[in-house]
């Protein structure tokens, strides 16, 4: 008879379903909701959620853990080698799409890499690394990508100069720099690198997108009067191929019917334009408000001169410094709270039997911030990624690990550190609000949306 694995008590997972589960869903799923993200931020309901987890692993063991989440049972992996049998295992014997999952995404991108299994995983995945240049250095079109963030990072100053001259004309106040004209500008190089230079001003499709994400945080069972228009115009951009964007190198890539190339087009998309806008902006909070950091980064732009400036794709490419950085917004603000998998057939752990059709959890929100395993967890240190293993800990899952880490990884962190070294290269930024002291712990939430930056000529 196969062996119990631990559980956790029927009050645990009360607390562990209105502390984790609850909060995370009414923020949005798939994408975030301005007023539930503040009310969250002021609850601290992810430092509450740290807490409760760090209960259960001293009253459970290291886990695996059965937790109540509502009226399922769910196994929360506690250890870093669980988190990598988890991780190495995917897609089989652990599928990346459990039911909310699947029917998530399903309702905006139904024949999404990350929602497939078995042989068609297989398909798309090598598809995705062909157009995405997985593993390589710098991708082929790294220098083109330069250049678009240049322009963009650089359009998006002049509009805040600009506001800035009218406030001083107006009796004084600093250009400031918020939430909504920081992801119009990623949008815009997300739209460009994707899709061409001639989906700039498209702001429909993004709009699209982003009706088609709120409608996916209620699971809905219907299709969206919105996919159709959306897929359209995608499908118009992916038929003309602008050379120097991704679309234009399908017909480079391995395809066929099953791959359905446009289809993942949808996930390159949020994820530059959403969530590494996100990343990005909470990585300028943390430098602007460290000293010692803000110097390391400025050294290194300095550096980066002598491979043609952050113009230049040798430029952000020598920026390592400066992706540690982003890699640290990501780490102590995951936009991905729980990674979840679903187990295709019975799995043996040390403890106990997870038996098929279990759905497995993996909690960065809490793997991330356990001072237990790492002395930084509540500080910002770029140097864990630049001197020490950070990139190789299986704690670390804000790109996942394994077979199914993340193939846009190095793209999503070039043009990153690219914005982020356009920005302080050209300009001094300081964080107006909210404020984050250097020498205290950092607070588990940073709502990215109140986020404001004066924005002033470098001297």
């Amino acid at each position: 008879m196969a062996k119990e694995l631990p559980g956790a008590s029927l009050v645990e997972g009360v607390r562990f379903t209105v502390q984790a589960m609850v909060p995370n869903v009414v923020q949005g799923l798939f994408r975030r909701r301005r007023r539930a993200v503040a009310a969250a931020t002021k609850l601290n309901v992810d430092g509450q959620a740290v807490g409760l987890i760090d209960g259960i692993r001293r009253g459970h063991g290291p886990g695996p853990v059965w937790v109540r989440v509502g009226t399922d049972k769910m196994l929360l992996v506690l250890t870093t080698e669980d988190v990598r049998r988890v991780l190495g295992g995917s897609p089989h014997p652990f599928a990346p799409d459990p039911d909310a999952k699947r029917r998530g995404m399903f309702h905006f991108q139904p024949d999404a890499l990350t929602i497939s299994r078995g042989t068609l995983w297989e398909n798309r995945r090598r598809f995705t690394e062909s157009v995405l240049d997985t593993g390589e250095p710098v991708h082929r079109l790294a220098a083109r990508f330069a250049a678009v963030v240049a322009e963009e990072t650089a359009a998006m100053l002049q509009e805040v100069d600009a506001a800035r001259e009218l406030d001083e004309g107006a009796g004084g106040g600093d250009g400031e720099l918020r939430w909504d004209a920081f992801q119009a500008m990623l949008w815009r190089i997300t739209r460009r690198v994707v899709l061409g230079d001639a989906a700039r001003d498209d702001v429909e499709v993004t709009e699209l997108l982003a009706k088609l994400m709120d409608e996916a945080n209620g699971l809905p069972k219907e299709r969206s009067e919105h996919f159709d228009p959306y897929m359209t115009r995608i499908g118009e951009y992916v038929a003309a191929a602008e050379a120097g964007s991704l679309v234009g190198l399908f017909d480079e890539a391995p395809s066929d019917e099953e791959t359905r190339p446009e289809g993942q087009v949808t996930h390159w998309l949020f994820a530059m334009g959403d969530t590494l806008s996100t990343n990005a902006f909470r990585a300028l909070a943390l430098i602007a408000t460290h000293p010692r950091q803000r110097k390391e980064v400025e050294a290194e732009l300095e550096g980066a001169s002598g491979n043609g400036g952050v113009d230049s794709a040798a430029g952000i490419a020598s920026l390592e410094y400066l992706e540690g950085c982003l890699q640290e917004a990501m780490r102590l603000w995951p936009t991905t709270p729980f990674l979840s998998r679903e187990t295709v057939e019975e799995v043996e752990w040390g403890a106990g039997t997870a038996p098929a059709g279990a759905q497995v959890l993996i909690s960065n929100t809490f793997n991330h911030r356990d001072p237990e395993r790492h002395e930084f967890a509540n500080r910002f240190a770029p140097e864990a990624w630049t001197e020490g293993n950070a990139a190789e800990d299986w704690t670390f899952n804000h790109l996942s690990h394994g077979p199914q880490g993340c193939p846009g990884a190095d793209l999503a962190l070039f043009i990153g550190k690219g914005v982020l070294g356009n920005l302080l290269s050209k300009r001094q930024i300081r964080l107006l609000e909210p404020k984050l002291d250097p020498g205290k712990p950092l607070p588990h939430m940073l709502d990215f949306f109140s986020l404001r930056f004066a924005v002033e000529p470098r001297t």
